[in-house]
């Protein structure tokens, strides 16, 4: 058993945690593998939502898939908003002291706009499905191609932390034991 003296520390001095948490962790994957899913299902979601609001035929699978892509938007925006509240109440581990202030602030910027991308988009589709305004519906569409310009960025950004400036940012987000 080792004494409680050299435990290793679960929080820097200033009060950050030294790992992500196993919640942040868990939900940043599940979100993947939804945004995975939503790309899948958005044309059966366009269909759907035009068969409901303007009549017209629909096949069984575009009716399938357009529900599960409301059903994943539905859980990418939970999954985030309790990612937000886990990273305000918990925190965020620090970033490596090595790394360049330059790409400490473009991943900030990069991370804080997956963010509010992540929470926008599902609210405005869930608006465009509940009020059947096509203006949401567009507006959702068009905030996909900056979403995946921002998921480009931040994939690169943590193959250069791993391959270029040789830190561990990438193996502990990807480790849920600490």
């Amino acid at each position: 058993m080792t004494p409680l003296s050299t435990a290793r520390p679960v929080r820097t001095a200033d009060g950050r945690p030294l790992a992500w948490s196993r919640l942040s962790i868990l939900l940043h994957w599940l979100v993947v593998v939804l945004i995975v899913v939503q790309s899948v299902a958005a044309d059966s979601m366009e269909a759907l939502f035009d068969a409901t609001y303007e009549g017209g035929p629909l096949s069984g699978l575009d009716r399938a898939l357009g529900w599960t892509h409301i059903v994943c938007g539905s859980a990418i925006l939970a999954a985030m908003a309790a990612r937000l509240a886990d990273r305000l109440l918990v925190g965020r581990p620090p970033h490596d002291a090595g790394d360049p202030a330059l790409a400490v602030r473009l991943a900030r910027v990069t991370h804080a706009l997956l963010y509010a991308l992540l929470l926008a988009m599902p609210v405005l589709g869930l608006l465009a499905w509940i009020t059947g305004e096509e203006a949401f519906a567009d507006l959702h569409t068009l905030l996909w191609t900056p979403l995946l310009v921002l998921v480009a960025l931040h994939v690169a950004g943590a193959l250069a932390q791993q391959f270029w400036f040789r830190t561990d940012a990438l193996r502990r987000m990807a480790r849920l034991r600490r």
